[in-house]
């Protein structure tokens, strides 16, 4: 049985640092994520390498540039992991 992760978020100013601005995980909006491994998650890079330690393959990844309606570049990551019981 597989276990699913919904990632949304946007960057901190233009992205360069790769920190997150806005995160929600699984629709609910966080301020702050912790990994399995009680770390702080604050960028993008720090998500790939804790969800990849705490067993998390990416599926996909997606951009939504709606920057017309409000300015913001939404990304998406969908993870997912072998559930054992």
């Amino acid at each position: 049985m597989w276990e699913y992760l919904w990632v949304r978020f946007n960057y901190r100013g233009r992205g360069v640092t790769q920190e997150f601005n806005l995160l929600g995980v699984n629709g609910q909006r966080l301020t702050g994520w912790t990994s399995e491994s009680k770390q702080e998650i604050k960028t993008l890079p720090e998500l790939l390498r804790l969800s990849d330690e705490d067993g998390w393959e990416m599926m996909s990844r997606t951009i939504n540039q709606d920057m017309q309606v409000n300015g913001v570049a939404w990304r998406y990551v969908q993870l997912k992991r072998l559930n054992m019981p």
